[in-house]
């Protein structure tokens, strides 16, 4: 688990109405946090036909607006006392659990799966990235999609956190480990080109792509994203490791 790249995480042509729904997501984000707040807690219509539907998007996945639940918000614009608002009542106890292998966080009053806590906290921040690598974990270890204690299946967190931030280059390197990591190349090499186009100098990115292409044996990406990532200051031992194992890795 020290190996894993959740340790790294400290975690077009378009018609008329798509451009007015893309300036309509491009004025909501440019918001305050707590205007933003009130607009998400409006009575408008399902925030998930506000957008483009440019990628899947299950049925089952419900919903990115629901009047019952808090958000949704873009993880990248929130400060520090709407992030702690969350994560402090879902996701840190939740957290400390998963790493430490707990079936149960014990958190006061509340005690419960730590893909409960996590569910709560990628419905207000889909791309919430510490959060969607824990749960893609869980769904690994267990065998199951749907980890125990979570809402959705773990693909739904995915089609939902790039459904609303199309442009977070963390969320597609980390759905590109989810696809790798299950056997999907293709999907996987759609996500990791992706994360490219949109940021080629964040560690944690290189981190997941290195760990991806690894799962799907392209050695050659694997490596170049391994030397980029421990360029930026990845330091942990087991991505060289892996890759000196498969006899990938070059000095």
């Amino acid at each position: 688990m020290i190996n894993s790249p959740q340790f790294a995480l400290k975690v077009r042509t378009v018609n008329s109405e798509v451009k007015i729904l893309l300036i309509a997501h491009m004025f909501l984000f440019g918001l305050s946090p707590y205007a933003q707040a009130q607009l998400n807690q409006g009575s408008y219509p399902d925030w998930a036909t506000r957008w483009p539907k440019l990628e899947l998007y299950d049925q089952d996945c419900q919903p990115l607006w629901n009047r019952s639940q808090y958000g949704p918000f873009n993880y990248l614009l929130a400060g520090p006392a709407d992030r702690e608002l969350v994560e402090g009542a879902h996701f840190s106890i939740e957290y400390l659990a998963y790493l430490k292998g707990l079936k149960i966080a014990p958190r006061h009053g509340s005690a419960g799966p730590p893909a409960k806590g996590f569910s709560y906290t990628l419905w207000a921040f889909p791309n919430h990235p510490m959060a969607l690598a824990a749960m893609e974990d869980l769904a690994f270890r267990e065998k199951n999609d749907k980890p125990t204690g979570a809402g959705l299946r773990v693909h739904c967190y995915f089609q939902r956190a790039v459904r609303f931030v199309p442009d977070d280059a963390e969320v597609r390197a980390l759905y590109g480990y989810y696809y790798a990591r299950r056997g999907k190349a293709p999907e996987a090499r759609v996500q990791f080109e992706k994360a490219d186009e949109l940021n080629t100098n964040n560690r944690n990115i290189s981190v997941f792509q290195a760990f991806g292409y690894l799962e799907i044996k392209d050695f050659e990406k694997a490596l170049a994203a391994a030397k980029k990532a421990y360029a930026l200051g990845y330091s942990l031992p087991g991505l060289k490791t892996q890759l000196q194992r498969a006899g990938a890795w070059k000095d």
